[in-house]
């Protein structure tokens, strides 16, 4: 089993053997990302493709990363990942981190549901639970609720509408 990083070329060529990959991923979401929003990434250069190769050289997952650079540190972010055994799968994790130090980050990084919490750091050592990320659906609420400050006005009054 071995990962490797794959140029857009490449990307746009086994695109339909990569996108049933992608897709798992995002069936667990919050619908912040298409598959075609992972594709501009990739072929603008602000996402790296992956893939994940058996031993008879057949994909068998895949996975999208971008830096992030912060005011402090710079970080390889993983996207997403899909594929099958995790267990086996996570053995190539050594290239990715390798990956992530030559070009300069102070760490990976992974957003995803309470499950990863408990399978990254038993099969991949170094991982830890830094936060919980909650999200609101602005959706939900009514306009009327949220209002700003004017300039000028009262601690206390003068909230004006966000409309």
């Amino acid at each position: 089993m071995k990962i490797i990083p794959i140029n857009r070329d490449d990307a746009l060529k086994y695109w339909p053997v990569l996108t049933p990959y992608f897709e798992k991923a995002m069936v667990h979401g919050q619908g912040e990302s298409t598959l075609a929003d992972y594709m501009s990434k990739i072929l603008t250069h602000r996402a790296q493709c992956w893939v994940l190769l058996n031993e008879q050289g057949q994909i068998v997952g895949a996975a999208v990363t971008e830096f992030i650079q912060y005011m402090q540190h710079k970080t390889l972010h993983i996207l997403a990942y899909g594929g099958g055994d995790f267990e086996e799968q996570s053995k190539v994790f050594p290239t990715v981190i390798e990956y992530a130090k030559a070009n300069g980050c102070k760490a990976i990084e992974q957003w995803g549901r309470d499950g990863w919490a408990k399978v990254l750091p038993k099969y991949v050592p170094g991982f830890k639970k830094a936060y919980t990320v909650m999200v609101m659906d602005l959706g939900e609420i009514e306009p009327e609720t949220a209002c700003i400050q004017t300039v000028g006005a009262s601690l206390w009054g003068d909230c004006v509408p966000f409309v």
